[in-house]
């Protein structure tokens, strides 16, 4: 694997134009990616073995159908935005 040059890859203006420092940076791809909302990235939908992940069309945002959902834990683990979160199931 080989990692990509900066600013081949679209990024914050300022990133790109070297007035950033890497604090500043940690901290806005630290905002970015803490707001723990879906934004539609489909990676969890992807990867799901049992395809119990679906696009609302209306929202754009990931749903899980739980009668095919069997609890594996990959859409939680490896959603960048963690959106999704695993609970027990108290029912």
């Amino acid at each position: 694997m080989s990692l990509r040059p900066p600013c081949e890859v679209p990024e914050h203006p300022a990133a790109c134009a070297g007035e950033m420092t890497m604090e500043q940076a940690q901290a806005e791809a630290q905002r970015c990616l803490s707001s723990h909302a879906c934004d539609g990235c489909e990676i969890c939908m992807l990867l799901c073995p049992d395809l119990a992940i679906t696009k609302d069309p209306d929202t754009g945002r990931a749903v899980i159908d739980l009668k095919f959902c069997k609890g594996c834990g990959l859409c939680a683990h490896l959603c960048p935005k963690g959106a999704i979160s695993m609970e027990m199931d108290r029912g």
